[in-house]
């Protein structure tokens, strides 16, 4: 005990008490920088694989990694709920020495030279794959290397998963049809669309009132457009890679295809090439042909689209 007039130790006034009141300052786990740490490591590693790669293959770099082909064709399809008829039918010429992606669109009322009794090329998948590419040789002269067949619930799905899209509906769109269980109902305008009113969107044909698009299918091709190029910088944007891995298991879960485990690297050539994107619709004009409404493309205006951006 201090006597008194005995001064007091100096170290006794130096000692902070702590405050009750104070929040200990928080300390960043150790996992956490290690966690970083090696995400960096990894990052970095993937990058200097992608450029050598790049080099080593003479393709543009991209953070997607090198391409296995410089050059693929590949067909993606939709198909619908019967898993018949493909009521989208796409060429994708996807060149990974210039990361440029050319998509044809063929409409699915395309006349075809064949023995069955339905002419259409959208009927061409009933009969396999093999079929369908002989009949899409027989159109642009080109014979696609792979195919991906989506179904619309992986179209649900993938939209789904990236939160929807935004795209600008240019018309009015209500359409019913208790056969195939299929309700379109969309207001005109710009609005962000989830994945069931992304499949409306892009199967609209006509309204129950028989109006629709000025000029058919011509402006329906155009519009489906719209919706594609909308995903594609869906997923291009941050929030898109974020939403990657869900976009990449729908996909999987839903699609039917010969490229099996290079499923992966072929959407992730697309996604490398879509900066330089193009789309183009086959040459040709609707008719008459027996009572049945076709679309007869222009052999000669064909093969000069083909010449010019797909070989």
């Amino acid at each position: 005990m201090r006597q008194v007039g005995e001064e007091r130790d100096p170290a006794y006034y130096d000692y902070e008490y702590p405050d009750p009141y104070k929040k200990p300052r928080r300390r960043r786990p150790k996992f956490g920088r290690m966690f970083l740490s090696l995400l960096i490591v990894i990052l970095g590693a993937w990058l200097l694989y992608s450029l050598l790669g790049s080099l080593i293959g003479g393709q543009k770099f991209s953070i997607f990694g090198p391409a296995d082909m410089s050059v693929r064709n590949v067909v993606v399809a939709g198909v619908d709920e019967g898993g018949y008829r493909t009521d989208l039918i796409l060429l994708c010429r996807v060149d990974r020495e210039k990361n440029q992606l050319n998509i044809l669109q063929i409409p699915r009322d395309t006349k075809i030279n064949n023995k069955r009794n339905d002419k259409k090329i959208n009927s061409a998948y009933y009969s396999g794959f093999d079929c369908l590419r002989a009949e899409i040789n027989q159109v642009t002269g080109i014979s696609p290397d792979n195919y991906i067949i989506v179904s619309f619930d992986a179209f649900n799905e993938i939209i789904d998963a990236l939160g929807g899209v935004t795209v600008d509906v240019p018309i009015r769109m209500y359409y019913t049809d208790p056969v195939q269980n299929l309700t379109i109902d969309l207001q005109p305008g710009k609005q962000k669309l989830d994945g069931e009113q992304a499949q409306m969107f892009m199967r609209f044909r006509k309204n129950n009132d028989g109006t629709g698009y000025a000029n058919g299918d011509t402006d329906r091709i155009n519009t489906q457009k719209l919706l594609y190029t909308a995903v594609l910088d869906k997923l291009k944007s941050p929030v898109g890679i974020i939403h990657l891995p869900a976009v990449l298991l729908a996909v999987k879960k839903h699609t039917s295809t010969d490229l099996n485990g290079d499923l992966t690297s072929v959407l992730f050539d697309m996604a490398a090439c879509s900066g330089d994107m193009n789309f183009y619709s086959l040459p040709g004009s609707g008719k008459y042909i027996g009572g049945v409404s076709y679309f007869v493309h222009n052999t000669n205006e064909t093969q000069a689209l083909i010449n010019a951006y797909f070989r």
